[in-house]
Protein backbone atom coordinates (compact mmCIF):
# COMPACT_ATOMS: atom_id res chain seq x y z
CA UNK A 1 0.00 0.00 0.00
CA UNK A 2 0.83 3.61 -0.45
CA UNK A 3 2.12 5.23 1.86
CA UNK A 4 0.33 8.14 1.25
CA UNK A 5 -2.86 6.03 0.88
CA UNK A 6 -1.82 4.30 3.67
CA UNK A 7 -2.25 7.92 6.09
CA UNK A 8 -5.23 8.78 4.27
CA UNK A 9 -7.22 5.87 5.99
CA UNK A 10 -5.34 5.91 9.02
CA UNK A 11 -6.91 9.45 9.20
CA UNK A 12 -10.36 7.91 8.38
CA UNK A 13 -10.44 5.34 10.48
CA UNK A 14 -8.75 7.91 13.68
CA UNK A 15 -11.69 10.08 12.50
CA UNK A 16 -9.04 12.60 12.89
CA UNK A 17 -9.22 16.46 11.33
CA UNK A 18 -5.65 17.06 10.90
CA UNK A 19 -3.14 15.07 7.93
CA UNK A 20 -0.99 12.61 9.77
CA UNK A 21 2.33 11.91 8.51
CA UNK A 22 4.82 9.67 9.60
CA UNK A 23 5.71 11.31 12.43
CA UNK A 24 2.67 12.05 13.96
CA UNK A 25 2.61 11.22 17.55
CA UNK A 26 -0.55 8.94 17.78
CA UNK A 27 -0.74 9.55 21.65
CA UNK A 28 -0.78 13.26 21.11
CA UNK A 29 -4.26 12.98 18.65
CA UNK A 30 -7.31 13.67 20.47
CA UNK A 31 -9.07 11.30 19.08
CA UNK A 32 -6.24 8.18 20.12
CA UNK A 33 -7.76 6.44 23.00
CA UNK A 34 -8.49 2.78 23.45
CA UNK A 35 -11.38 2.50 20.99
CA UNK A 36 -9.24 3.80 18.31
CA UNK A 37 -6.80 1.20 19.11
CA UNK A 38 -9.18 -1.20 18.46
CA UNK A 39 -10.30 0.49 15.23
CA UNK A 40 -6.25 0.41 14.12
CA UNK A 41 -5.74 -3.05 14.89
CA UNK A 42 -9.13 -4.05 12.75
CA UNK A 43 -8.09 -1.53 10.40
CA UNK A 44 -4.52 -2.96 10.26
CA UNK A 45 -6.08 -6.64 9.79
CA UNK A 46 -8.19 -5.99 7.68
CA UNK A 47 -6.34 -4.01 5.11
CA UNK A 48 -2.73 -6.01 5.77
CA UNK A 49 -4.17 -9.45 6.85
CA UNK A 50 -1.42 -9.31 9.74
CA UNK A 51 -2.97 -9.89 13.51
CA UNK A 52 -1.51 -7.51 16.21
CA UNK A 53 -2.36 -7.02 19.61
CA UNK A 54 -2.77 -4.64 21.71
CA UNK A 55 0.59 -5.61 23.48
CA UNK A 56 2.26 -4.68 20.59
CA UNK A 57 1.12 -0.98 21.19
CA UNK A 58 2.76 -0.44 24.19
CA UNK A 59 5.73 1.00 22.23
CA UNK A 60 3.90 2.71 19.51
CA UNK A 61 4.40 6.39 19.72
CA UNK A 62 4.73 7.21 16.41
CA UNK A 63 3.08 6.61 13.31
CA UNK A 64 5.96 5.06 11.49
CA UNK A 65 6.35 2.76 14.89
CA UNK A 66 2.95 1.45 13.74
CA UNK A 67 3.94 1.13 10.42
CA UNK A 68 7.52 -1.21 11.47
CA UNK A 69 4.50 -3.15 13.84
CA UNK A 70 2.44 -3.49 10.26
CA UNK A 71 6.00 -4.51 8.18
CA UNK A 72 7.73 -1.58 6.19
CA UNK A 73 7.66 -4.11 3.14
CA UNK A 74 3.83 -3.50 3.06
CA UNK A 75 4.49 -0.03 2.24
CA UNK A 76 5.79 1.54 -1.28
CA UNK A 77 6.65 5.11 -1.49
Amino acid sequence: MKTSVFLEKLQEELEEEQSLTVDTNLKELESYDSISLLSIIAFVDENFEKTVDTKDFKDVETVSDLMNIIGKENFED
